[in-house]
């Protein structure tokens, strides 16, 4: 299967990119912003499940409303890699044995929201996000920003940020 970036249309990555551009000059540029995904992808164990819901930057931090059980972690990752090129849905069908436990973990999830914040006086946040797009009832997507920040391999991620505009 292949990642959701490289399956994006040019518009669609375009906008991406143009997100991601204004998190990366929030935390000092593209190659501050690709240490912390470094960082983040190095950190043993993932920053989403340490004890304490932040995770700190040269300059600044981001923060979340509440922590994220291993068991969580590890059950959203079969989720993401159960996605299909076509179907990015998280949630899967009523049928499937998984649903229960699934169900329960995008509901326990879904409350996540990131805040980035700067260590300028006085600390406010720049930037924030979601964990995942809820769509309806049967419905949650991994939100893009999210997915790339915490999961999205490093090098589509410097190809992603350094896409130029294809201008007709």
């Amino acid at each position: 299967m292949a990642h959701f970036l490289q399956k994006l249309d040019d518009k669609d990555k375009v906008a991406l990119r143009d997100e991601l551009l204004v998190f990366a000059d929030i935390v000092g540029g593209k190659n501050s912003f690709l240490k912390i995904l470094e960082s983040i992808r190095h950190s043993s164990p993932h920053p989403l499940v340490s004890k304490d819901p932040i995770l700190r930057f040269v300059g600044g931090y981001i923060k979340w409303n509440k922590n994220v059980h291993k068991n969580n972690l590890m059950l959203l990752s079969i989720r993401m890699n159960a996605r299909s090129d076509e179907v990015q849905n998280l949630m899967p069908t009523k049928e499937d044995k998984s649903y229960k436990n699934s169900s329960n973990m995008l509901r326990s999830l879904s409350p996540l929201t990131f805040e980035v914040v700067l260590n300028k006086e006085p600390e406010k946040t720049v930037f924030s996000f979601k964990m995942f797009d809820i769509i309806d009832s049967q419905t949650t997507n991994m939100n893009k920003i999210f997915e790339v920040i915490f999961f999205s391999p490093i090098n589509m991620v410097k190809k992603l940020i350094n896409l130029e505009d294809t201008k007709d």
